[in-house]
């Protein structure tokens, strides 16, 4: 069982899903490693000086908002302790590597060693039958153990050439693709119907490259160049030339074929390409999983399940060259936040707010389980409770959960949301979540964290989106289509920005809670569902009899703050300029 499944909508409400996938085929096999990097994350000294930097460089009242920061100085952010970098460095020396083969990179240390020496370096935590892989910290020595927040190890391969260069090239005017009446809307969705109905209109963007829009990939999801143009041809006609460009991330593949898993992929980027048009978009292959999870009744087979690869995505992304930085990344993935151990998702949530520091705005899905499924703490308590879904509820990122239906849209019953275990609330939420727990905190008390982040932020529609995989329409349901949709307005606002001679976007949530929630539709009907108990495994699970999050007023829980309006959001964009004078 894969993590994704935890992003499927329920069942009472998706009535459409993309075609069946095939089996993917093993072919064109990398000869065995002989060399490995082991990259060890150290505890940093303190988390108050990137919190403190990401807010000034993030509100819109800041006298530094936008002043964003390049690689390096957004690395030292999180210095570890000299202590953990001497630890870490005395253990790989008694372990035989040598000094030229460790790396001191900021808060890593990168070792080069040859692969037959993980078992005895890496312990019982290393499986000799995987690839890339998360090694437990508990299985380190304890001296070495509790100055590493996270060890991953990665054989190094040749990795695959791909196209670096597939830029947009112009087509006709988008509104002529737009549909006269949102009628036709109410069945199924497609780019003219989000443009239609989120005030997009016409616009389109000059195609920058340094304006680049990322896609995130995993599970050997493939994106097909083929697909996408039937795609653009049948519905968004007006950018039936766009293509995108790739990015091998761990040794990540784009293969292209019929035979490939892909329908995650193509609906992801097809929608980012039409939605974000005329913005370059590209698309991050990334391989490896995360079988250091913390079985739960979801996932309850720590052998055969396993976890997207977050660390290496993000870790990536941060080493990148500040010229090659996305400033907009859409995550389409996610799972129980409970599944993964506290100091991974610290490590990863850690790397997308330095990335924040950047100017990069990271959008993630919430989620597809309204309040969950399994709905039981997997801390040997056995507590009945909700799920919040991670990486949706890292602070640092902008969650995105979904609506279906038109005039008026209502919160789809399956959007994720609640408040994180992990993260507590910042203080850019205080207002909006507090005003809601004092309104309607009560009926729910006992199953979730009050002090916890809130999430989703946002909202868009989730339900049957007409995509193109495998050589037929498909329709595709979930936040993993409303957050690629989302993010390609914020792409398009950076386009905005940049032409009026401001930076970049950058971490959005202190600007939507601060200034940019006026120019959100606030979604006021219908509730997430949940806790039914059966969990994804499909293993009995407690009961919360009517269990979800209502839409009401202002923020909540399901919907965040509605879904955008672009036009207004364009004109909140530039507010700042105002604020600064």
């Amino acid at each position: 069982m894969r993590a994704s499944l935890l992003l499927l909508g329920i069942s009472s409400v998706v009535t459409a899903h993309p075609a069946a996938e095939p089996a993917l085929e093993i072919r064109d096999q990398v000869p065995p490693a002989q060399f490995a990097i082991v990259s060890i994350a150290l505890q940093p000294g303190g988390r108050e000086l990137l919190e403190k930097t990401l807010h000034q460089v993030s509100d819109p009242s800041s006298p530094k908002y936008g002043h964003y920061l390049g690689r390096e100085e957004a690395k030292a952010l999180l210095r570890p302790r000299q202590i953990s970098t001497d630890t870490i460095k005395g253990w790989l020396s008694k372990a035989g590597i040598a000094a030229d083969d460790i790396e001191t990179d900021g808060q890593f240390i990168h070792a080069r060693i040859k692969t037959q020496q993980a078992k005895s370096l890496l312990g019982s935590g290393y499986n000799s039958t995987l690839g890339s892989q998360t090694i437990p910290v508990s299985s380190l020595p304890e001296e070495v153990g509790t100055q590493v927040t996270t060890i991953q190890y990665a054989p190094i391969n040749l990795p695959p050439a791909f196209p670096l260069d597939n830029l947009p090239i112009g087509g006709p005017d988008p509104q002529s693709e737009i549909p006269d009446d949102l009628e036709v809307c109410k069945s199924a969705i497609t780019p003219g119907c989000l443009r239609k109905l989120y005030h997009v209109g016409d616009y389109r963007a000059n195609p920058e490259a340094k304006n680049l829009f990322g896609v995130a990939g995993f599970q050997n999801q493939s994106a097909q160049f083929d697909q996408l143009s039937v795609f653009l041809n049948h519905y968004a006609p007006y950018a039936a030339n766009a293509s995108f460009s790739v990015e091998s991330v761990n040794g990540g593949r784009n293969r292209q074929g019929n035979n490939e898993s892909q329908g995650e992929a193509n609906a992801d980027m097809q929608y980012a390409i039409s939605m974000g048009y005329d913005i370059p978009v590209r698309f991050y292959s990334t391989a490896g999983e995360l079988h250091d999870l913390v079985p739960d009744l979801d996932l309850p087979d720590t052998k055969s399940d396993f976890l997207e690869p977050y660390l290496e995505f993000a870790s990536h992304l941060l080493d990148l060259d500040d010229d090659a930085l996305p400033k907009v990344v859409s995550i389409s993935y996610g799972a129980n936040e409970q599944l993964f151990p506290k100091a991974y998702a610290q490590q990863v949530c850690d790397i997308f707010g330095q990335l924040g520091t950047r100017g990069v705005s990271i959008v993630v899905a919430s989620g597809d389980i309204g309040p969950g499924l399994s709905c039981q703490s997997n801390d040997g308590t056995k507590r009945t409770k909700f799920m919040p879904s991670f990486p949706a509820s890292c602070p640092y990122v902008t969650s995105v959960g979904a609506t279906y239906g038109i005039g008026p849209e209502v919160a789809a019953n399956f959007s994720s949301g609640g408040f994180s275990d992990y993260f507590d609330r910042p203080t850019w939420q205080d207002d909006s979540v507090i005003s809601y727990l004092e309104q309607h905190g009560e009926k729910w008390k006992d199953y979730y964290n009050p002090s916890g982040r809130g999430f989703p932020d946002v909202a868009a529609q989730g339900l049957n989106y007409l995509t193109w995989s495998h050589g037929n329409e498909s329709s595709f349901t979930g936040t993993s289509v409303s957050a690629p949709a989302f993010a390609g307005l914020i792409a398009l606002l950076n386009d905005h920005r940049l032409a009026n001679g401001e930076p970049f976007m950058g971490f959005l949530n202190p600007w939507i809670y601060s200034i940019g929630n006026d120019a959100f539709t606030d979604i006021t009907e219908s509730k997430s569902l949940g806790c039914d108990g059966t969990s994804i495994a499909g293993l009995k699970s407690p009961v919360i009899p009517n269990a979800g999050w209502s839409a009401v007023s202002g923020w909540d829980p399901v919907t965040g703050w509605g879904t955008p309006l672009f036009d207004k959001l364009l004109t909140l964009s530039c507010v700042q300029q105002m604020v600064r004078q």
